[in-house]
């Protein structure tokens, strides 16, 4: 874990205890809901990657402040609230940085009722008891369990050839494997500890019939210690190896001594729906289920099984949660803590700090550490941004090129495909604004790596990005520019207008029926320009000047290039001293 990951974890200790404790154990017990004077569910998230103590930086924005996260929060407690059980799915890094557990928190905290499920004791666990080899004899020290045989007593000592070194070679009785319930640190027991009762009553008294409110029962998953594997074997979508069908629920595991790692969450889910479906109880009166999970943490086939209708789940992704609003929100302090302006030009500054602002957001997308260490980082200038980018990639632990396949399509879905899911989980493959898109780490080199691809794709792929942000920004400012500058023109005319419309523009006004001093408001910018260079039009010289970098930097920006430094430094003094012009 890096310094900057690690910091995060330390920065939640003091946020973690901002909830109402439960009597007794902690998470042992149900809880009642928070008074209305205390923060929204989720308000309390901390940052994901907070600024080191000895920078003079305002305090990060918390993640449960962000709109993202707040609807994505809205969503699982919409469901939980219908009566739906919630499985929410997250990458590894989420659980990495803390963030995780305080998206956990948050949704758990929505309920009126609640049980949070501690985590197992982390202590170490004791070793299996060895299972008894079937074909072992037994030995002398057994032989209180020989058979005893009532034979006759006729006076007759017979040696039937018993003797303690020669005895028959009897098996030992089978032992049937352990089932994970009856284990005292599992799952069910946890549930059951909570409950005050066994772990075998735990499902039936979250639905007896003298329970008036139905808690919200909360699982960490990644806190789940039984099974070693992530993923679970399957021959095919429908049917699994040492499977049987239920009651309309589809497959169901036998219990087993290799179980796969999530197996007792799994189980819980189809006790649970077995429960509820025999009980008959409406959705506004069955205990939930909140499930928090990284992709490793259940079987593999259980997302989907869920998703297709098993026990009335709700599967939500952490994908596509964050667009471009969030990571704006999420750098905004930082650059407002940039210095003070005075003597400078507040709106060229302005406009600057938009385009650096913007280029952040675009380069990061919804990596909100990455974008708060290069927004600290980086200084702005166009060709010191890679160099940034680099150092800051170094500083993270990030995806590798390896665990991004090829992308063949753009879109997104609503939830990442089979083929996609393991890159997702790594933090290799994000949905962005609605589409697709590879962490920037995929494809630029961290400082002192070896680069991923060729030097002139990372170029040209960074260039795209910059200049995506540039257009972005700086399109309004051109186009607003250009309105006030038809209208200061309409009074340095050599000829009417309308005979400078019909010669000069490329497209039909917008409104033929209108008057020609209208249409000659249309014009663009390339058009006034060739006006102004014939001599229908004979603008000031800063008129002309601001005209001619319109044309540069709208060219520039069409053909996705990228304004340099000097350039767009001559573009934001351009549209200050234009906006002073009267």
């Amino acid at each position: 874990m890096t310094d900057a990951r690690a910091r995060a974890v330390r920065a939640a200790a003091p946020h973690a205890g901002t909830r109402p404790a439960a009597p007794g154990p902690a998470g042992s017990a149900e809880v009642p809901a928070p008074s209305t004077d205390r923060q929204a569910p989720g308000s309390s998230l901390l940052a994901a990657a907070a600024p080191p103590a000895d920078r003079a930086a305002p305090q990060s924005v918390h993640p449960g402040d962000l709109p993202g996260v707040r609807a994505r929060l809205r969503a699982v407690a919409a469901d939980l609230a219908a009566g739906l059980n919630c499985l929410w799915l997250v990458p590894d890094t989420l659980v990495e940085t803390g963030l995780a557990e305080e998206l956990y928190r948050g949704a758990l905290y929505t309920g009126p009722v609640r049980i949070d499920v501690p985590a197992p004791d982390p202590a170490p666990t004791r070793p299996r008891e060895p299972e008894p080899d079937p074909e072992e004899p037994w030995h002398a020290d057994d032989a209180d369990e020989l058979p005893y045989l009532d034979l006759p007593d006729d006076g007759f000592d017979l040696d039937l050839g018993w003797a303690l070194e020669s005895r028959p070679r009897v098996p030992a009785p089978r032992r049937e494997p352990g089932i994970g319930r009856h284990d005292p640190h599992g799952l069910l027991a946890r549930l059951g500890k909570a409950l005050s009762v066994d772990a075998d009553e735990a499902v039936a008294t979250l639905i007896a019939p003298g329970r008036l409110r139905r808690p919200i029962v909360g699982i960490r998953a990644w806190t789940e210690q039984d099974g070693g594997t992530g993923t679970s074997a399957a021959p095919g979508p429908g049917a699994h190896a040492g499977t049987r069908i239920g009651a309309g629920l589809g497959p169901r595991r036998e219990p087993s001594s290799t179980r796969p790692r999530g197996a007792a969450v799994e189980q819980l889910f189809r006790a649970l729906a077995v429960a509820v479906k025999t009980a008959g109880l409406p959705p506004g009166e069955r205990p939930r289920l909140l499930v928090v999970a990284r992709l490793g943490d259940l079987p593999e086939t259980l997302p989907d099984e869920l998703r297709h209708g098993l026990g009335d789940t709700a599967v939500h992704w952490w994908w596509g949660a964050l667009g471009r609003l969030d990571t704006a929100t999420a750098i905004a302090p930082i650059l407002d803590h940039a210095p003070a302006t005075t003597g400078r030009d507040p709106l060229k500054e302005r406009i600057r700090r938009a385009v650096r602002a913007e280029t952040v957001v675009e380069v990061c997308g919804p990596d909100l550490e990455l974008a708060r260490l290069l927004a600290r980082e980086w200084d702005g200038a166009q060709h010191t941004l890679g160099a940034a980018l680099g150092n800051c990639l170094a500083s993270l632990t990030g995806p590798v090129p390896a665990d991004c396949p090829k992308l063949r399509r753009l879109s997104a879905l609503l939830w990442p495909g089979a083929e996609l899911r393991q890159a997702w989980a790594r933090g290799a493959v994000v949905s962005w604004e609605g589409r697709l898109r590879p962490h920037v780490a995929v494809w630029h080199p961290a400082d002192g790596r070896p680069a991923p691809a060729r030097d002139g794709d990372v170029r040209a792929r960074l260039a795209a990005h910059v200049s995506q942000a540039q257009q972005r920004v700086l399109i309004p400012w051109i186009e607003e520019a250009r309105q006030r500058l038809a209208a200061r023109a309409l009074g340095h005319l050599h000829r009417p207008p309308a005979t400078v419309v019909a010669d000069y523009a490329d497209r039909p006004p917008a409104h033929p029926g209108g008057d020609a001093e209208s249409a000659f408001l249309e014009l663009q910018v390339g058009e006034l320009l060739r006006a102004h260079i014939s001599g229908a039009l004979a603008l000031p010289q800063d008129d002309a000047r601001l005209l001619r970098l319109l044309v540069k930097a709208r060219n520039v920006l069409a053909h996705r290039s990228v304004l340099y430094d000097r350039t767009l430094d001559e573009l934001c003094a351009a549209l200050s001293q234009a906006d002073l012009r009267a």
